[in-house]
């Protein structure tokens, strides 16, 4: 028989074989927008001052090692640790330290993302935690009134930022409550959730609370809501 030839579909099937992987590959890499290092920010005139590498822990499961992803309240970072993560986050802690260091009154940061579910709350709850190791006065104000995810680390208390917009607590030092990880810490929680978050941020108050703040603390770490899906990150940003 002339037809088919066995070889010439072994050695197309072996072409094909090599070929869709590969071109499903090189579509994936040139679609993918997700940062997944520093390289990927080369083309972005935007100033770097820490990478924080993807955190696992070891979960023991039949026998057998497995890296897992930590829960939202995770707090990675130790003191007299040196391990990778808590290396990175002393790195990201001096760069910060050295560009407040010649402006004193530029303490308060406001910390966003561009999409829910970054790592946001993660980041900022162990930034801070860095900063109190290092004898920093440090408060940490919960400005995402819709989800109250730093919160959380402290338990979720009934009163907080919100009881002080509405005007129900005139002395905000009563709902600041005191962080178990580091008596440097101090954390800002949102208390019960408003229906209203933005026009409570809006109402003027913000603006005496963060005058206050500003002189009290070494640092004031704002987390806030996603800024490209609400408008509070911009109201925080210019209180």
């Amino acid at each position: 028989p002339t037809a088919p030839v066995r070889n010439n579909i072994l050695l197309m099937a072996f072409a094909l074989g090599l070929c869709i992987p590969v071109g499903i590959i090189v579509i994936r890499e040139n679609t993918n927008t997700v940062v997944r290092g520093k390289k990927d920010l080369d083309g972005i005139n935007a100033p770097v001052i820490g990478e924080i590498p993807q955190y696992f822990t070891m979960q023991k499961r039949w026998f057998v090692n497995r890296r897992v992803k930590p829960g939202k309240k995770a707090i990675v970072v130790s003191e007299g640790s040196r391990d990778v993560i808590n290396e990175a986050f002393r790195v990201l802690r001096s760069n910060m330290d050295f560009m407040t260091a010649s402006q004193k009154d530029q303490n308060v940061l406001v910390m966003t993302s561009f999409n829910p579910g970054s790592g946001k709350s993660f980041l900022a709850m162990n930034l801070a935690v860095s900063f109190a190791i290092k004898n920093k006065r440090v408060l940490l104000i919960d400005g995402d009134l819709r989800h109250g995810s730093t919160s959380s680390y402290v338990g979720s208390p009934k009163a907080g930022l919100s009881d002080y917009l509405n005007g129900i607590s005139d002395d905000w030092r009563k709902l600041v409550v005191t962080s178990e990880v580091n008596p440097n810490l101090h954390i800002f929680p949102i208390g019960k959730v408003p229906p209203n978050p933005t026009e409570l941020l809006e109402n003027g108050r913000l603006e005496g609370l963060i005058a206050q703040v500003r002189g009290e603390f070494d640092y004031v770490f704002i987390d806030c809501p996603p800024i490209d899906i609400v408008a509070d990150a911009q109201i925080l940003e210019q209180a």
